[in-house]
């Protein structure tokens, strides 16, 4: 075999990921409150974006944005020419930015709507300065509240916080007491068992139910957990209607006290990325344009790409901002697009459940949603993940609208959606005190004509997160 070097020209077809393709597949992938956040953001950075302050007509604006972009085309040098969109965006789509009309009663910005509220360690903290005059206590108070985790448990020691801040074990204690007569009662318990105690004690419960309450919690917490009512009952030397009485009333309270607190956790504000509405016997899709801002490319600054005083440094970073102004304007153009037809092929698959209701959805895969469009199913992928939908049956997210099949009589389909519905049902209206088993449910839904064995019963139950029948049962 002889080995020689020579100039060889091949053409070669590969995708290249640009920063423009990039962006468009991150932007696809936000919710519509983090796109929001985001494009807010470029307003600030971006000088030659803009938003839209007043809206015409449609007609208007549409002509506004064509002459724009026949401006930014014509302007010399522009690099714009370079971006190959349809090779990017191949579902044949138009990718201009229509603009809605805007409605004047309408102030609705999703990321304004968050405002600071203070965690729960900053109201104890003020709390605490308002009821401890001691400075000692007060001290050793503020440190215990930085030992207090996020579901409102004391994790620590007394012996070790004494040793710390050098105190003794009995100031620690008065502190921790102090902490824990605070709102909501149980927040400071060094254990479950405490923590239930603490709210039992607080509680305005009969006298003999709260006795028989703290002897269950102090030792049969597992046999809770495990619906051995009888056990209990045997071993209290009680009625098992007497432990089901107190055990039903300890499931009341609150095991984590501090979990959910207004503060504490991101607020995450669900808005809709479309409205499907019912509209004379048909379902239209329409999308949300009022939760993000309309961008437009600032005249001003176009009209100094053609002012031969402006000097050529000025232009090139004109230019430049130019390219990534257009680059955002047409990516968030597509995502709308790209979210509104995969909506609109969910509409024409999920008739059924929006005409009658969750026990007529039908099997959906991202496959069927991608081929009826003519998308990757990658796109669907994303264009349906944290995407939320405003139906007249509820606000649901686009990803709700997918489910496995389940095998029915007659060569029928299931989904499993309207399985999990019947599962739910059935259990809501059975006799507690002989629950269905899973193997009961599976032969109801068998006699239904759906085909559906045991063990996936018990994985639809779990999904639900309801507890199996030993647990359900009541005496």
């Amino acid at each position: 075999m002889e080995l020689s070097y020579a100039l060889v020209q091949q053409q070669v077809q590969k995708l290249v990921m640009t920063p423009e393709l990039r962006q468009a597949i991150h932007l696809l992938q936000l919710s519509t409150a983090d796109l929001a956040e985001y494009v807010w953001n470029e307003l600030l950075q971006n000088p030659l974006l803009e938003e839209e302050a007043n809206a015409g007509t449609a007609r208007e604006r549409q002509e506004e944005t064509d002459s724009g972009s026949e401006s930014s085309e014509a302007d010399p040098g522009s690099e714009d020419d370079e971006i190959d969109w349809e090779r990017f965006f191949d579902d044949g789509t138009d990718i201009g930015w229509v603009h809605r009309p805007a409605d004047p009663d309408t102030d609705f910005d999703p990321v304004r709507l968050v405002r600071w509220e203070p965690s729960l360690e900053e109201r104890y903290h003020m709390e605490l300065r308002l009821a401890c005059e001691d400075p000692r206590i007060l001290r050793i108070g503020q440190y215990l509240l930085g030992c207090i985790d996020g579901d409102g448990f004391f994790r620590g020691s007394v012996r070790n916080v004494a040793e710390v801040l050098g105190v003794e074990d009995e100031d620690v204690g008065r502190a921790l007491s102090l902490i824990q007569g605070f709102e909501p009662v149980g927040v400071g318990s060094r254990s479950i068992e405490e923590c239930l105690d603490l709210q039992i004690c607080a509680s305005s419960a009969d006298e003999r139910l709260k006795c028989l309450a703290h002897k269950i919690v102090e030792s049969h917490l597992e046999d809770i957990a495990a619906g051995r009512m009888v056990k209990i009952a045997t071993q209290l030397g009680v009625d098992v209607q007497v432990v089901q009485e107190a055990v039903d009333f300890i499931r009341t309270l609150n095991p984590r006290p501090g979990a959910g607190f207004i503060g504490d956790n991101e607020i995450r504000y669900i808005v809709p990325d479309v409205f499907i509405e019912h509209v004379e016997g048909e379902y239209l899709v329409v999308p949300n344009d009022s939760a993000l801002p309309r961008l437009m490319v600032s005249n001003r600054y176009k009209s100094m790409l053609r002012d031969a005083g402006v000097e050529d440094a000025a232009k090139d970073f004109i230019k430049g901002k130019l390219n990534s102004a257009l680059g955002l304007i047409r990516a968030v153009e597509q995502r709308r697009s790209t979210i509104v037809r995969v909506s609109e092929s969910i509409v024409r698959h999920q008739r059924g459940f929006l005409d009658r209701g969750i026990l007529h959805m039908r099997p959906l895969t991202l496959r069927e949603v991608a081929d009826d469009i003519g998308m990757h199913e990658s796109t669907v992928s994303r264009a349906t993940a944290g995407k939320y939908a405003q139906t007249p049956r509820g606000l649901f997210e686009l990803r709700f609208f997918f489910n496995s099949e389940v095998g029915a009589s007659g060569g029928r389909t299931a989904s499993s959606a309207s399985v999990k519905k019947r599962i739910r049902e059935m259990i809501a209206s059975e006799n507690l005190t002989a629950p269905l088993t899973d193997q009961q449910i599976s032969d109801a839904l068998c006699g239904e004509g759906i085909r559906i064995s045991r063990r996936t019963v018990a994985k639809y139950r779990d999904e639900m997160m309801i507890p199996p029948s030993t647990k359900r049962r009541r005496y």
